[in-house]
């Protein structure tokens, strides 16, 4: 790997942040998801100056730095989750998107991933995994775009904060099985997967204690707080992805949704937090998906161009709708409201950066198929915020959602 200069450093630091800055500037003037035109912006900047990539200039660390400010992002994903309240019929339809729905798009695009885009098995079950994950980045602005609230928009959002993790980690697992060359059982693998999800809750447990002491040493100081918050989150998160891989964002998620329930008890509140951990995720969020998109080599995007596409449209007009369809089986959502659940299902920056990490790790082991696990992740993450992002609105529009839920019988605060 040639050795950039301290200049050159510079400029890559500068054109990402700058052009990061400047798509999410111009993507609310155009009324579009910032994604729509960081991912393109991004991949231009890998083709024009493959040098400048980041991970050409953090190495090893892009990665970790890749992890951490994912988790962030979960961290404010999770204090946002506080302020939807879901009723005792929405926590069941949110139960059986993210649970049933999960294990359906695991199947579902592992079977499309092998018999369309012609993956092995073996990385068909890795993208199947990948694309389980949704996430609050992209369904927050679409959703903020068509004006909907109420109980559609609290079950959209509860259930993409919780797939991010939940779809990472199953990711992990099945890179596990591969990386042991198929020799672990069912049975280990679901070990694993129960091993992660107890790895992160103990993290999360110690994050928060961290969040208790370090507040009450700082109490009346907002700044501090913030940065005790900022730092038991990084500490936490760090810690268990150390332990087991990807459990950071499980204990990062767990802490945003107990952090601001815990300030509460000790008669303190976050509301001076959120504007910074806004600030941090926004730019977080330009920065990685310029960032990865700029990894994506031009020549497989080509390649598995066709493939993708057709998959991406399996995954939207086929899988989505059928898990929609069993999500809100026997609810009392209404029949308008059961279809826009059907026309949402976004991918995010945790599909990007599972992808990314999982799929270097992969192509390192020379795995057969490795280097297309990026590229078709793209493409599938480039379609579905397009269509998602620019259907939304008319969709909501023509189901008369626009503005508020007018069909419901029951609203969340």
């Amino acid at each position: 790997m040639t050795t950039l200069s301290q200049g050159q450093i510079m400029l890559a630091a500068a054109l990402v942040i700058g052009l990061a800055t400047t798509c999410q500037l111009i993507a609310p003037k155009l009324r579009i998801p910032a994604l729509i035109l960081l991912l393109p912006v991004g991949f231009a900047l890998g083709v024009i100056a493959p040098q400048l990539r980041m991970d050409a200039i953090l190495g090893p660390a892009f990665p970790v730095l890749v992890d951490l400010v994912v988790a962030v992002i979960l961290f404010q994903g999770g204090m946002e989750l506080n302020a939807i309240t879901l009723q005792g019929s929405d926590r069941r339809i949110v139960h059986r998107l993210v649970w049933v729905g999960g294990a359906l798009t695991l199947v579902g695009a592992s079977v499309v991933a092998h018999f369309i885009v012609g993956l092995d098995w073996s990385i068909a079950f890795m993208l199947g995994a990948i694309v389980i994950v949704s996430g609050p980045t992209v369904v927050t602005p679409i959703l903020d775009f068509t004006g909907l609230q109420g109980r559609v928009r609290s079950i959209l959002q509860w259930e993409g904060t919780l797939l991010d993790p939940i779809g990472a980690l199953v990711a992990v697992v099945v890179f596990q099985v591969i990386r042991a060359g198929g020799a672990e059982s069912l049975g280990e693998a679901v070990g694993n997967f129960l091993l992660g999800i107890v790895v992160g809750v103990v993290a999360a447990a110690f994050g928060v204690l961290l969040f208790v002491v370090g507040g009450k040493l700082v109490r009346g100081n907002d700044l501090l707080g913030t940065q005790v918050l900022l730092g038991s989150v990084i500490v936490a998160a760090g810690l268990a992805n150390f332990v087991a891989d990807e459990t950071g964002l499980i204990a990062a998620l767990l802490m945003g949704m107990a952090a601001p329930r815990i300030a509460r008890h000790f008669g303190a509140s976050l509301e001076d937090s959120k504007p910074f951990f806004g600030t941090i995720v926004s730019i977080g969020i330009g920065v990685l998906f310029i960032s990865i998109a700029a990894l994506v080599p031009s020549s497989t995007v080509i390649a598995v161009l066709g493939p993708a596409l057709l998959m991406s449209a399996v995954l939207i007009v086929l899988l989505r709708p059928l898990i929609a369809s069993v999500g809100t089986l026997g609810s009392n959502l209404s029949r308008r409201e059961r279809i826009f659940i059907a026309c949402m299902d976004p991918r995010g920056i945790v599909a990007a950066a599972t992808a990314s990490s999982i799929g270097a790790a992969l192509v390192a082991l020379k795995v057969p198929g490795a280097e297309e696990l990026l590229p078709v992740t793209f493409i599938i993450v480039a379609v579905t915020v397009a269509v998602y992002g620019i259907g939304a609105v008319p969709v909501a529009r023509l189901l008369k959602l626009s503005g508020g839920d007018s069909g419901s019988t029951q609203r969340g605060s």
